[in-house]
């Protein structure tokens, strides 16, 4: 669209109608937004949100909704009619859902899991993990897919799999970009985007700190929900989501829920707390007590050889990874993990040979932040 096309939008405020935020679930999802599903690595995020998108797809309540408040069809419209495909989008209790995983395969977990919770499984949509590269938020084929399914609510787990190729999440306008495409995509369709999120390991009770990724994930992010343990496991099972941001409603109170028989979720009341009153908790200072994984390790190895030259080329770094016996596999994630922190990054170089005075271009990988601030944080 030319710049000068532009006026013929200009109008005055007192013009534009007001409008009441529609809901997925009431308080916690709003429509037409994104909502980020934050907690640590193996806290069950992903049972998590089957269980919501199963209760939204059957018409069911959730432990998120008013337990006096049932789902019922909007008042007004009993549907949504595309003259122009010949297509009825019903406005019943049930909704369309749909979701993008490359954590879990459907046919190997996540069905059980749906089914489990009282899914209507027609009323979800997804493409399974094996067919899932090349889509992104801003791919032409995503808008396609949600203009034909109208899900009420889009799941992507986790969040940093689906960024287009060569944007990096500790980019503020990449990441910016990225997300725009979905809030787009939001407002046009009434779709609610839930983004699932890992946290890092630093110890804090900032919980914009404790999020990995850009600090615009949770600025554009209209609900941020964290999950985590509330006490020190295995003696207490009793899990937490509190609301640490919300943009149209008040916060809500933090909910508690287990684990039970099968690995279903059972509500078990609520809280005053939220995730500052659990930052420094017992979970958290057991994790930091318990072995390490060998992406951790391979993270930690990373650091110290870059601590000395601070810069050097990528391919020199994978052979002293797999000299020291890490994987391809594992160096690359824990790649990304650091570069999702910003602590490392990738750069392209022209650089002269001190003997032969040829020049080549190499990928370099650099480090970003002191070690000294790391350890402290």
């Amino acid at each position: 669209m030319k710049k000068e096309d532009l006026s013929q939008f200009v109008t005055s405020v007192s013009e534009v109608k007001e409008k009441e935020t529609e809901w997925v679930i009431p308080r916690w999802i709003a429509k037409g937004g994104i909502t980020l599903l934050v907690g640590d690595g193996g806290i069950g995020k992903t049972n998590l949100w089957c269980y919501l998108i199963s209760r939204i797809s059957g018409g069911l309540s959730t432990m998120l909704d008013d337990p006096d408040n049932e789902r019922e069809t909007p008042p007004g419209l009993a549907a949504v009619i595309d003259y122009e495909k010949k297509i009825i989008y019903e406005m019943g209790p049930k909704r369309s859902c749909l979701y993008f995983s490359k954590e879990d395969s459907t046919a190997t977990r996540l069905k059980e899991s749906l089914e489990q919770y009282g899914a209507d499984t027609e009323n979800i949509h997804m493409i399974d993990i094996e067919y899932l590269h090349g889509l992104h938020y801003a791919s032409p084929e995503l808008e396609k897919i949600i203009d034909e399914h109208r899900p009420a609510i889009c799941v992507f787990d986790p969040v940093q799999a689906f960024y287009p190729s060569g944007s990096s999440m500790s980019s503020r306008q990449q990441s910016r970009e990225a997300l725009d495409h979905l809030v787009r995509l939001g407002q046009m369709y009434n779709t609610a985007f839930l983004l699932i999120c890992h946290t890092n390991k630093r110890k804090t009770d900032d919980w914009r700190e404790r999020m990995s990724g850009t600090a615009d994930l949770p600025d554009i992010a209209r609900s941020v929900l964290f999950t985590g343990y509330t006490e020190i496991r295995p003696h207490h099972e009793i899990l937490y989501i509190s609301n640490e941001k919300n943009s149209y409603a008040p916060l809500q109170e933090t909910i508690l829920y287990s684990i039970g028989e099968g690995g279903r979720i059972c509500y078990e009341g609520v809280s005053e707390k939220r995730f500052a009153d659990y930052a420094h908790d017992a979970p958290y200072q057991e994790a930091a007590t318990r072995p390490k994984t060998q992406t951790e390790l391979c993270e930690e190895a990373i650091l110290t050889i870059l601590q000395d030259k601070e810069e050097l080329p990528i391919k020199d770094l994978d052979d002293s990874l797999t000299t020291a016996g890490f994987s391809a596999k594992i160096c690359r994630t824990a790649k990304e993990e650091l570069g999702s922190k910003g602590i490392i990054s990738r750069q392209y170089r022209t650089m002269t040979d001190e003997e032969s005075g040829k020049k080549s271009t190499k990928w370099m990988i650099r480090l970003e932040k002191d070690l000294n601030e790391l350890t402290e944080t």
